[in-house]
């Protein structure tokens, strides 16, 4: 199956293992966001739903632009593909490294693994300030 991921989307590669909340590891593990706004150590943190992406100007059009709650003008805007999803950040359809994709054998994530992989993504993008979080769903 392929995915269709924008040419916008950056990586960004954790650095060693990256522990799971119900035990285990992932080795290599990689995130893809998106950006808009100049970068800024306060941001707002676009979640996507279950199946989305991180291209937020895409599926929440209505949301962003000038004068609109998400102003590139005005804020670092910062959306990020969850882990475990299929746009580009760590999930089944990748290979740890040195071996073969991870298809059903992928470990379980929860919600918090998610969470923190997007603080370590927060924390290389400098940014150490939420101002606010919403979600699509």
């Amino acid at each position: 199956m392929t995915y269709m991921i924008s040419e916008s989307t950056r990586s960004f590669e954790v650095d060693g293992a990256f522990p799971l909340s119900q035990g285990g590891k992932l080795d290599g593990v990689r995130v893809a966001y998106r950006t808009w706004g100049r970068p800024s150590s306060s941001a707002i943190l676009v979640c996507h739903a279950l199946t989305g992406s991180a291209d937020a100007d895409v599926w929440w059009a209505g949301m962003f632009g000038t004068g609109r709650a998400f102003d590139p003008d005005r804020d670092f805007i910062v959306a990020a593909n969850v882990l475990g999803g299929c746009y580009g950040t760590t999930g089944p359809a990748n290979a740890p490294p040195g071996g073969d994709r991870y298809g059903p054998d992928f470990p379980a994530v929860t919600i918090g693994d998610m969470v923190e992989l997007e603080k370590l993504l927060l924390d290389h993008l400098g940014v150490d300030r939420l101002e606010l979080v919403i979600g699509g769903s």
